[in-house]
């Protein structure tokens, strides 16, 4: 059985010296993100970290070229986090929630031949309910799944608008007390939110998909997650990592 996999999502990008496309005030809080990540990685004993997220703003082509993977990377170098080869990977395609998680899922079996053990997500605290209803979807929820959360939003207007901002976005997911979209599939709003958030080098999104299958292979998987709507149909995925012998035990 593996150490597992700690996955960090990107909020912003780092370039040059500062943060681009994140809100106001907040760039402390994304270097508390890095920080808490890899002092986490270490304490908790995972075998990688991944620092997740694609290069998400599309109207800054012109002023940064790094991804939010890319982004992190770069300030933790330049702030003296340091770390062994192969144990940070760049996860450089992430555009939501979800993707951030599967996709480094995918990023860690293409490095080590099988599937973690057992998959932490360091993000926002707000965000917990979010990425426990993502570990339910992906069937994670059983002992293999633990969520980090790191940073509160300041001020009271900031706290109101990103409460209800997650209020929305959590009931796209459940609804009528029935979690329906735990992997973010529902075209109208999250698609369009991942559209917004793709490169415009990409002509659309299964020409960006093209690409992160070939990054990652898994095309069947990334097609059948692609295939499915808003419902019941998430129960029935036969993910790879439930018949893995290195996912026989628990966190």
């Amino acid at each position: 059985m593996n150490g597992g996999l700690l996955m960090l999502a990107g909020h912003a990008i780092y370039q040059g010296g500062r943060w681009h496309g994140g809100h106001q005030n907040e760039d402390g809080l994304y270097e508390t993100h890095v920080r808490d990540a890899f002092r986490i990685f270490v304490n908790e004993g995972y075998d990688a970290l991944a620092l997740s997220g694609g290069r998400s703003r599309p109207e800054l082509a012109d002023k940064v070229s790094n991804s939010e993977a890319e982004g992190m990377a770069e300030w933790a170098r330049t702030h003296g986090l340091v770390w062994p080869p192969d144990e940070v990977l760049l996860e450089r395609f992430g555009r939501d929630s979800f993707e951030n998680l599967f996709f480094s899922m995918l990023c860690f079996h293409r490095q080590f031949g099988e599937w973690p053990s057992r998959v932490g997500a360091v993000s926002w605290k707000f965000k917990a309910l979010r990425f426990y209803l993502i570990a339910c979807g992906l069937r994670l929820a059983e002992g293999r799944f633990r969520f980090y959360g790191s940073g509160d939003p300041a001020g009271q207007e900031a706290v109101e608008a990103f409460a209800a901002a997650s209020v929305q976005y959590d009931s796209m997911i459940v609804r009528n007390g029935e979690i329906v979209d735990p992997l973010h599939r529902d075209r109208e709003w999250f698609g369009a939110k991942r559209l917004g958030r793709t490169p415009r080098e990409f002509a659309s999104n299964a020409d960006y998909l093209r690409r992160v299958k070939a990054e990652y292979g898994h095309a069947e998987l990334i097609e059948l997650v692609e295939s499915i709507e808003p419902g019941p149909g998430w129960r029935d995925v036969a993910w790879p990592w439930l018949d893995d012998q290195s996912l026989s035990g628990g966190i």
